[in-house]
């Protein structure tokens, strides 16, 4: 590891577990607008901040950063406000229509870290199913300020200044026989006391049951990764979840959901990242990995520290064009080229997933056109 990447875990690992960051790799040469950058690729400014907190007054960054960075925090724990407050809103709103969402990752998976309102915040992810998919649509856009296109798994509707997405499928796996086992399973928990309640300030939210909650943090960060890449804080995610429910976990369950739906090498691998570079102990992992795994983590690690969140950070990035069908196409070429290069993590989700990035844009145009919403 470079210096830069040491002095950033040490800071990182403070963050997320309250110990001490190493005082000794930080001096009058650190380079903390680099740092800083560093922080804000992975999407972890807060999470930093919190590491930096523990240094010694003369080893932090120079007054002026420090102050923006300060900022940066008071912003995203405003964000965070804001979420938590319109989480409340969309949930009654909802419940007075006898509907009642399941929360996925964001607002919920905070609740898992030190400081929930630390975790640098996105949208709004609510599963609401088939069934009541049009009317909750509906609902929030008696109030919305505009609507992104919908696409086969959900519409995102801007409302009350956040983002929700408004999903009709959970998620989906590219290889049809996993995909069909976790179809299955979303079924068997969906609407029945198997789902979990969770405070987020003063909203009581529903969760999924914890062992799909595991796997299923897991399985968008790779599918993520497959596509576009990821940042640290998905890993982050995941390994947060994990600690916060280290005595409430059932490992064995989580082990068979994984291997049914193909991701048991995703969870070695992301497993390496989370113990070797994050310091999660090793026997909170559902799966315990081996040393040939170490260097497939270490690979995963140079891609998401190249990359930082969503790949948005890769200097060799192209850009997205601006049109239509040319941007489709450039999703297109870039996820095949990830997974022939990276399919590692989850062979085969790699193999099926060109072929289901087609056939998913093509459901959502028909839905767009034909569909009654």
């Amino acid at each position: 590891m470079t210096i830069i990447q040491q002095q950033f875990f040490t800071l990182v690992q403070s963050g997320l577990w309250g110990t001490d960051a190493d005082a000794g790799l930080f001096d009058e040469h650190t380079d903390w607008a680099q740092l800083y950058q560093s922080a804000r690729a992975q999407a972890l400014m807060g999470i930093v901040l919190d590491g930096i907190q523990t240094l010694p007054a003369d080893k932090r960054p120079p007054r002026m950063l420090y102050l923006k960075w300060c900022n940066t925090l008071l912003q995203i724990e405003e964000k965070n406000r804001l979420l938590n407050r319109e989480l409340a809103n969309v949930y009654a709103l909802c419940r007075a229509n006898n509907i009642e969402p399941v929360l996925l990752k964001g607002q919920g998976v905070a609740q898992n870290y030190r400081n929930p309102l630390h975790r640098q915040c996105g949208d709004i992810d609510l599963y609401i199913g088939k069934d009541n998919y049009a009317q909750v649509n509906r609902l929030l856009r008696t109030e919305a300020t505009s609507e992104h296109e919908e696409n086969h798994k959900h519409t995102s509707i801007e409302w009350h200044g956040v983002t929700i997405e408004n999903h009709r499928t959970l998620t989906r796996l590219s290889a049809p026989s996993a995909d069909r086992f976790l179809q299955k399973e979303i079924e068997k928990w969906h609407n029945s006391p198997q789902c979990r309640p969770l405070q987020v300030e003063n909203c009581q939210v529903t969760l999924p049951p914890l062992s799909f909650e595991v796997v299923y943090i897991l399985t968008h960060s790779a599918l993520h990764f497959l596509n576009e890449g990821i940042g640290l804080r998905q890993v982050c995610d995941w390994a947060s979840l994990l600690h916060h429910q280290k005595n409430n976990i059932n490992h064995q369950e989580v082990k068979e959901l994984l291997r049914k739906m193909g991701l048991t090498e995703a969870a070695k691998i992301f497993g390496v990242v989370a113990v070797k570079y994050l310091h999660l102990p090793a026997e909170e992992l559902p799966i315990i990995y081996s040393e040939k795994d170490i260097p497939t983590g270490d690979w995963l690690l140079e891609d998401i520290w190249q990359g930082g969140n969503f790949g948005q950070f890769d200097a060799n990035r192209k850009q997205r064009p601006k049109g239509y069908w040319s941007g489709k196409w450039h999703t297109f070429t870039r996820a095949c080229k990830r997974c022939h290069e990276l399919g590692a993590l989850a062979p085969a989700e790699a193999r099926w997933y060109p072929f289901m990035l087609v056939l998913h844009s093509a459901q959502a145009q028909w839905n767009h056109k034909f569909s009654n919403r």
